[in-house]
């Protein structure tokens, strides 16, 4: 196995497996904790995986221990998890977002290499900044709450090297919707006109995003939380109105 280890939490589908894979490529083991495994890394030598559930917390005792007792101590971790449990959506994204997260965090921070780049990444989302109906209070929350977390983290475990950020990606591609998005032409051309780069993001634009993160290249890059949506967030949402309106940039309002 590699000598060079990273811990992917939630990396069994959608970004988090996208994550994995561009480790595998970069020469990493992967330490991969979630319910399940993947049935696509089944057999690889490469990628271990350490059975968690993260609505309960006593359940991610010692695995901090487990993962580095096997594979070494981490160069980087990931954090992709969500709630996609059953139960009350409060509690259970407050669990799974923010309080596993922390124990995560902190229980893994004694165990990075001495030497050498050092970081976390955690995907938070545009909803930390921006209201969106499609999701529950718990989900704003929780992501609002992830970028304060990176931000205090990048201040006490910055002097010690290891790095923290996050990324905040709008609605974006990935494999177990992509037939949905393609298949409905009018919410494509929405995004289309949506966006200034004129089309949807992908699981492959976040992971790009989190890989620089967690690398040498992003080494003076810390407590920072990324926006992955092609640029929607510039535009003052009055411009976008006018625009699906039918008027031009240059028109001016009748008063």
């Amino acid at each position: 196995m590699s000598n060079r280890h990273a811990v992917v939490v939630g990396g069994t589908r959608g970004l988090g497996l996208v994550v994995v894979e561009r480790f595998l490529a970069r020469g990493f083991s992967v330490t991969v904790i979630s319910r399940n495994p993947s049935p696509r890394h089944a057999g690889n030598a490469n990628v271990r995986h350490l059975p968690a559930d993260l609505e309960r917390p006593e359940s991610l005792d010692g695995i901090w221990t487990k993962a580095c007792d096997a594979s070494g101590p981490l160069c980087y971790l990931i954090l992709c998890q969500r709630f996609r449990g059953a139960g009350d959506p409060w509690e259970g994204e407050l669990r799974v977002g923010l309080t596993a997260s922390k124990r995560l965090i902190e229980g893994f921070s004694d165990h990075f290499i001495a030497d050498g780049d050092r970081a976390i990444g955690v995907v938070s989302s545009v909803y930390a900044q921006y209201v969106g109906s499609s999701q529950p209070v718990g989900y704003h929350i929780v992501k609002a709450g992830l970028n304060e977390m990176v931000r205090y983290y990048a201040a006490t475990l910055g002097p010690r090297g290891i790095r923290v950020n996050a990324i905040m990606p709008l609605t974006y591609l990935k494999e177990d919707s992509r037939q949905f998005y393609q298949g409905n032409a009018g919410l494509m051309d929405l995004y289309r006109r949506l966006v200034p780069l004129r089309r949807m993001g992908t699981s492959d634009d976040s992971a790009n995003a989190l890989s620089f993160l967690c690398s040498e290249q992003a080494s003076f890059i810390n407590g920072q939380s990324l926006m992955i949506d092609g640029g929607v967030s510039v535009i003052w949402p009055e411009e976008v109105a006018k625009s699906f309106a039918g008027l031009q940039s240059g028109d001016r309002d009748v008063r």
